[in-house]
């Protein structure tokens, strides 16, 4: 039988933590280029999907929040868990 291989958890927190910090960031820079589409309707019809996009990345923000806590929480758990395993064996 294999043994259970988990992954270090803590690099996918990061990683979300990192794409959370990324998608909130768009915010800052979602109307830079705003007034660079020529036609008056063209630049009107870029902000409407910009901000229309800004829900569907609230949502997906608030989303990726839970997955990391938890993915956090079960880091904690399993490291909880192998040293009580850990300890079991020394005494």
């Amino acid at each position: 039988m294999a043994d259970l291989v988990v992954k270090d958890l803590q690099d996918l927190v990061n990683d979300l933590n990192s794409l959370i910090s990324q998608f909130e960031g768009a915010l800052d820079f979602q109307n830079d280029d705003k007034g660079l589409w020529g036609q008056l309707n063209a630049n009107l019809s870029m902000g409407d999907f910009a901000d229309n996009w800004t829900v569907h990345r609230d949502a997906m923000v608030k989303d990726m929040k839970a997955l990391r806590d938890k993915v956090t929480k079960i880091d904690a758990a399993w490291t909880q868990g192998e040293q009580q395993l850990l300890d079991s064996f020394q005494s």
